[in-house]
């Protein structure tokens, strides 16, 4: 039946047809049996030899019995302490929503295969998980399987598990959503409808910069150099979950920097624009004046007429007004980065240049986002050719 051949470890054939071998590893926790199972005994065998070899190298895999649930929770709290806020919020939120709780969640950490999760992720897609209520996007998707590949590939190192299961999932192809930026006649009937805004010189800003919204929101008076004629990006104003258990709000607004090292960045301001600035702090300083003690004061470029944080839900319900005010359609503030960028397209600027304007991290990212608007500047770059050539005309 089982038999024992040059330190090989038990062997035996089961009646299911398949092979079963054993071995005793002399582990730093002591002696431990191995079992393992295969097709063949040649298959048996090499099992039990990478299991020996594992043993000498320091390197034995102690397969883990914890739910992937559970190890999800103390990867985040011990082997990510130096996230962003931010971040770390976003993780959490998705682990409690998506995993917590779930079938997935539920799996040990040893018998979690890549067809779990690839069920899993395809039902999410469907909206055929328990309590969802509707599908979820490409992109959400591959956010989840991002943080959960994350989680088994510190569960690889501590070699709680042989292999990372994410590695064999096919994720979802991402969708392009067609970008719509205002033209040039739409911008300037914005800007028009906002002249009577106390934010104005904002909007202004916006067009003469793409900034994203926490960037034009964080920006502080001593990020602007009016001398040299320029403003470095350095902060952005997120809003967070206030620990705070007195406190009146379950959010907090606070002062980060960027997500990215390519989002900090000087940007260049011309004469017009260093003279809107000005304007618009000589406006501020009286409505300091008019609000005395009850002022506070942050440094904030743009903020509330008391000083504090603009709130971004705030802020964005007042553009949303200044847009119908327009007569236009509802627009994201983040469309008003995307129109600086198609115009400066269309003016043929050079995607470098646009690409260190707007922050982005690689020149293919400018590209790959703006791409419908440089197709048709390739179509008047194709006509001026022709027009230089002289060619169609008889």
């Amino acid at each position: 039946m089982g038999k024992r051949s040059n330190g090989e470890g038990t062997l035996c054939k089961r009646s299911d047809g398949r092979w079963m071998g054993q071995v005793t590893l002399d582990t730093d926790g002591g002696y431990k049996r191995k079992t393992v199972y295969g097709k063949t005994q040649k298959e048996v065998k090499e099992k039990i030899a990478e299991l020996k070899s594992g043993c000498r190298s320091g390197k034995l895999i102690e397969t883990s019995s914890m739910p992937l649930e559970d190890w999800m929770q103390l990867w985040i709290a011990n082997y990510k302490p130096d996230l962003k806020v931010t971040t770390r919020e976003s993780y959490e939120l998705y682990i409690n929503v998506h995993i917590k709780g779930s079938e997935i969640g539920k799996i040990p950490l040893s018998k979690l295969k890549t067809t779990d999760l690839q069920r899993f992720y395809n039902a999410k897609l469907k909206c055929e998980c328990k309590n969802q209520k509707q599908t979820l996007s490409p992109t959400t998707v591959r956010y989840i399987n991002l943080i959960i590949k994350g989680a088994l590939k510190q569960a690889v190192n501590n070699r709680m598990i042989g292999e990372n299961v994410t590695d064999g999932v096919v994720l979802p192809k991402k969708r392009k959503v067609e970008i719509i930026p205002l033209t040039r006649e739409e911008v300037l009937r914005f800007l028009d409808a906002a002249k009577s805004d106390r934010l104005y010189t904002l909007y202004l800003l916006e067009m003469m910069t793409g900034l994203r919204r926490g960037e034009i929101l964080g920006l502080k008076w001593e990020d602007v150099d009016f001398k040299a004629g320029r403003l470095k990006v350095i902060h952005n104003l997120y809003r967070v979950n206030n620990t705070d258990k007195d406190a009146e709000s379950k959010y907090k607004l606070v002062l980060l920097t960027p997500k990215t090292e390519s989002s900090k960045r000087t940007i260049p301001l011309n004469q017009f624009m260093v003279e809107e600035l000005l304007r618009h702090k000589k406006e501020q300083e009286r409505e300091k004046r008019l609000y005395g003690e009850d002022y506070r004061d942050l440094g904030m470029v743009f903020c509330k007429l008391d000083g504090d944080y603009i709130s971004p839900r705030e802020f964005l319900r007042q553009y949303q007004r200044l847009l119908q005010k327009a007569g236009l359609e509802r627009k994201r503030f983040h469309d008003l980065r995307h129109t600086v960028a198609s115009l400066l397209i269309n003016a043929n600027e050079n995607p470098k240049v646009i690409q260190q304007l707007l922050g982005h991290s690689t020149i293919s990212t400018t590209l790959d986002i703006y791409a419908h608007v440089m197709d048709q500047t390739l179509n008047r770059s194709v006509d001026n050719l022709c027009n230089q050539l002289e060619l169609g005309k008889e």
